[in-house]
């Protein structure tokens, strides 16, 4: 009795030694890859300010990377928690997340290798110039214990624009993904032949390819490569993960843009009724304001004449997202608060519709949403607010073919 007493403490007390052990990993590597951004986060400030694109693009620096960190992890709990013998997702490594998460956005800088007179092509980059710099880094972060090649491929991944792997069992997708990474180490070694840099593909793929019909066109036959299934799993569930962490940056608790710029909104200036969210925004009364305390309205011609600024600046800070496992489905659940009611409704759904597109991309997972309208509403207002509602959760649910719901909540 006393010998299975004593083995049950020691095991008690070595799980306890190793998670202590594995949050100092964690602990370390954040602060080293916090160190090791910096720089990417502080110079993507100043280039953003060349270009009237990105004076309104919502902030990619290091309070985002911060927020993504603790949102990643979050979802990493949900999606270990609801993966239940899965083959096409795995377990998560929390130091390789942590890394990823604040080196993911450091290609808004624009990178070395590349130039740039567009600050929408630049965006559009992103991600693939945050795997470089990842790679440039490859002696640093190799410190830390961390697959460098994971971290690179991870903030490759976590923009399925740039990445352009939007179902993440795609092996078609992933093959065309690490071309693109191939493709962008051998121009960054062109321009800088003297400090040359490498991704080894080995950690996923030998090599050896196969054709099939191509997704796009079944008429022709794509090559493509035999994945380790086992490697390519974990890449996914990390890269699903970043991407929902990513996506749920809190625009209300860090009212930012990527200047660096304060953001204002009036929730009551909005358009009703519009026929779409470019209407609704039309008159919206939202302010950056600059270090000196310059406030400039993005209905001043030449800021935001497409009018994005605006729909994600009411949209974004309408919302606050999290990710958790819904225990009574055993689905990763994404919830979604709406902080200001019937406020900018169409504004608020693109938004929304932005997040479920990641959790589209969740190819054979089982997955869910979740909408709550925040705070206390008089008979009137919880009807308008239900009709809006109501039937974007139906017609969503219709749209991406996972459930969609929603209800009222108190503060």
């Amino acid at each position: 009795m006393l010998r299975k007493i004593f083995g049950a403490t020691l095991f008690a007390i070595l799980f306890l030694f190793t998670q202590i052990s594995h949050a100092a990993d964690i602990d370390a590597a954040t602060e080293s890859a916090k160190n090791i951004s910096a720089k990417y986060y502080a110079n993507a400030r100043e280039v953003a300010k060349k270009f009237v694109e990105l004076r309104t693009y919502s902030d990619h620096g290091t309070h985002h990377a911060e927020l993504v960190a603790v949102k990643s992890r979050e979802a990493a709990d949900a999606i270990d928690k609801a993966n239940r013998g899965n083959l096409h997702y795995s377990t998560i490594d929390r130091v390789e997340l942590q890394v990823a998460a604040f080196m993911h956005d450091t290609g808004m800088d624009g990178g070395q290798f590349k130039t740039y007179t567009d600050g929408n092509a630049l965006r559009k980059d992103h991600s693939l110039n945050s795997a470089i710099h990842v790679l440039e880094n490859r002696a640093a972060l190799e410190s830390l214990g961390v697959n460098v090649d994971s971290v690179a491929l991870d903030c490759m991944g976590h923009s399925k624009s740039c990445s352009g792997v939007r179902d993440l069992t795609s092996w078609e997708q992933w093959t065309n993904c690490f071309k693109r990474i191939d493709a962008a180490v051998e121009q960054y070694n062109q321009k800088f032949p003297a400090t040359p840099i490498y991704f080894d593909k080995s950690h996923w793929t030998d090599g050896e390819t196969f054709h099939q019909p191509s997704e796009r066109n079944a008429q022709f036959l794509v090559k493509i490569y035999r994945f380790n299934r086992e490697s390519l799993a974990r890449t996914a569930s990390t890269v699903a993960v970043l991407r929902l962490g990513d996506a749920n940056r809190e625009a209300a608790q860090f009212p930012y843009t990527q200047t660096g710029d304060t953001i204002e909104v009036d929730f009551d200036s909005y358009v009703t009724p519009a026929k779409d969210w470019h209407a609704e925004i039309s008159k919206a009364k939202i302010f950056t304001v600059d270090e000196f305390g310059t406030r400039t309205s993005l209905l001043t011609q030449g800021v935001d004449e497409n009018g994005f600024g605006r729909m994600y600046m009411a949209g974004e800070g309408n919302l606050s997202m999290s990710c958790e496992f819904n225990s009574a489905t055993n689905n990763l659940r994404e919830v979604f608060k709406i902080l200001h009611g019937a406020s900018f409704p169409l504004s608020t759904q693109n938004c929304i519709e932005e997040r479920l597109g990641e959790l589209d991309t969740m190819k054979k997972f089982p997955v869910e949403a979740h909408v709550q309208i925040v705070g206390d509403y008089s008979k009137h207002e919880r009807k308008k607010i239900s009709r809006i509602y109501e039937r974007y959760c139906r017609d969503a649910g219709r749209k991406h073919q996972f459930p969609v719901t929603f209800e009222f909540v108190k503060e």
